[in-house]
């Protein structure tokens, strides 16, 4: 029984018989993409704004921040797609007969239970941990993963359903999926998409040019979001400071929390964008110009400049400037700010 394939990879699991790798169980191995060395650039930043730095995001070190922020040769894995059979594809991973891959989050066993399932014939899943579990990745992973399914395939790229913004972007760029979060497939492909390779910059330029062509040029000379107090507790205490001197310069202000087509209409090719370090960014990315310079707000002690990977294949610029936590919350030097975008001038 195809709901309790879950249940059955965990026994398989548990009983010490161990998971096999992507490789061993798909009937079938391509590689899309290889692996390309490049050097990433540097990010740009002050040197005073480095001895504010306590601290790295989880997942990651601030050694490992620091070869960001100075440049450095990278490997960028390569793009391989997995094909398998008779496949339950759920939003928490998708199901052979034993095993589980792409898993992500709990197996909600009430739901599945009574859930409906609609059976395909041929499908491929855009839905990886990373974009089940942070919305920026959803956007500028998925999306652009999404461009791997092939003509024959029907497309199953589940969200969560709290993400609004998620569905506005399906709907502005017109990406059919599956509705049913629950299919079972009698071939399904997988893709592991994680390495900037050049053919995953070539997709990600392909939706920011989509992205782009909506709105055209709008003709600001920057802009902000707010990200208030969405997301992941990073308040910006004196977020109200910087809007009104970047309002000043007349930049585009916009909240995280508007709809999805003022975002991108207000912003659309801008030159210069500046954010609190957050999945709320990646709408001013796709939107802006390639060549932009995006200002990231980074909290001291939670300091990530993933950000470095997506603008490395662009002739734009990623720049950092760090707030100090005072409280529950952070403060920018908004000096430091506009000697950052004048920088780059």
């Amino acid at each position: 029984m195809y709901r309790l394939r879950p249940v059955a990879s965990q026994i398989v699991k548990r009983i010490g018989f161990g998971m096999p790798q992507l490789t061993e169980a798909a009937v079938e191995v391509i590689e899309e993409h290889p692996s390309t060395t490049a050097f990433s650039k540097p990010v740009l930043m002050l040197d005073e704004d480095r001895a504010k730095v306590t601290g790295a995001q989880a997942a990651t070190s601030l050694a490992e921040q620091w070869a960001i922020i100075d440049g450095r040769n990278i490997v960028h894995e390569a793009t391989i797609r997995y094909i398998f059979r008779d496949v339950l594809a759920t939003p928490f991973g998708f199901f052979t007969k034993h095993q589980g891959f792409a898993r992500f989050g709990p197996v909600r066993y009430a739901e599945m239970m009574s859930a409906p399932i609609e059976r395909r014939a041929s499908g491929f899943s855009a839905a990886s941990p990373i974009t089940q579990q942070y919305f920026g990745h959803w956007v500028c992973d998925g999306l652009i993963t999404t461009y791997l399914k092939r003509s024959h395939e029907e497309l199953y790229f589940p969200s969560n359903p709290t993400w609004t913004h998620s569905k506005e972007y399906l709907d502005l760029l017109k990406i059919e999926r599956l509705r049913p979060d629950y299919v079972i497939f009698d071939e399904m492909s997988y893709c592991r998409d994680i390495g900037q390779n050049a053919g995953r910059a070539a997709r990600l330029e392909r939706l920011q040019s989509k992205v782009q062509e909506l709105f055209g040029d709008v003709g600001v000379p920057g802009a902000f979001i707010r990200r208030g107090r969405t997301g992941v507790s990073r308040v910006l205490l004196n977020e109200d400071e910087v809007v009104d001197t970047l309002s000043a310069r007349g930049f585009a202000i916009v909240s995280s929390t508007d709809p999805l087509e003022h975002i991108l209409r207000s912003v659309s090719g801008a030159p210069v964008t500046v954010a609190m370090e957050g999945s709320h960014w990646n709408h001013l990315f796709l939107a802006s110009r390639r060549d932009a310079l995006h200002v990231t707000i980074n909290p001291a002690d939670l300091f990530n400049n993933i950000f470095a990977d997506f603008i490395d294949h662009t002739p734009g610029q990623l720049a950092t400037t760090v707030a100090i936590r005072e409280g529950d919350g952070y403060r920018v030097d908004v000096s430091n700010l506009l000697r950052l975008i004048d920088l780059h001038a």
